[in-house]
């Protein structure tokens, strides 16, 4: 990812402290073992719509998540392991939020590994967050059969410009 990173908290091994710079609100949304689709749906009292970006390659899928009254409130990436690319490739080009359509399609999914990052932008040339500061977080989302998918999320401006500023 090019641009500025900084690593803020990485599950079971370090950052309790550094989580306290983050909003609450935020900190809640990161660290959710649960399905973040279904947490922005209750926040913006609507349904979670995907948008379908170009991908960066051809086992990733590289979305924007909108809510009705805020609009893109998640970009997010996500890859599958090279090892069951094939198999679960038509997972990439589906149009709904990833979260609930492995929960769906595969079972019961198991979330590993949470990183929280600081970052510049998203790194891609054609982000339009580029000059902004954005929270994100990336881990492992693993299906028992199925895929083992790497999301990367950075939450935008319209998501976290929601919540109330404190003084």
């Amino acid at each position: 990812m090019a641009g500025s990173y900084r690593e803020i908290y990485r599950e079971g091994v370090e950052g309790w402290d550094s989580l306290r710079e983050i909003p609450p609100e935020i900190r809640l949304l990161l660290g959710i073992d649960g399905s973040l689709t279904r947490a922005l749906e209750f926040l913006g009292c609507g349904n979670v719509r995907v948008e379908l970006l170009p991908p960066p390659s051809d086992r990733e899928r590289r979305v924007n998540l909108f809510l009705p009254p805020l609009g893109r409130v998640v970009h997010a990436v996500t890859r599958l392991s090279d090892r069951e690319a094939d198999r679960y490739l038509p997972l990439l080009s589906d149009p709904r939020p990833i979260g609930p359509l492995l929960h769906e399609t595969q079972g019961p999914l198991v979330r590993k590994g949470l990183v929280i990052f600081q970052s510049l932008g998203t790194g891609f040339p054609d982000d339009p967050w580029s000059d902004l500061t954005l929270w994100g977080r990336e881990y492992d989302l693993v299906a028992q059969p199925g895929p083992h998918l790497t999301l990367r999320e950075w939450f935008l401006p319209s998501l976290v410009g929601f919540f109330p500023r404190r003084e």
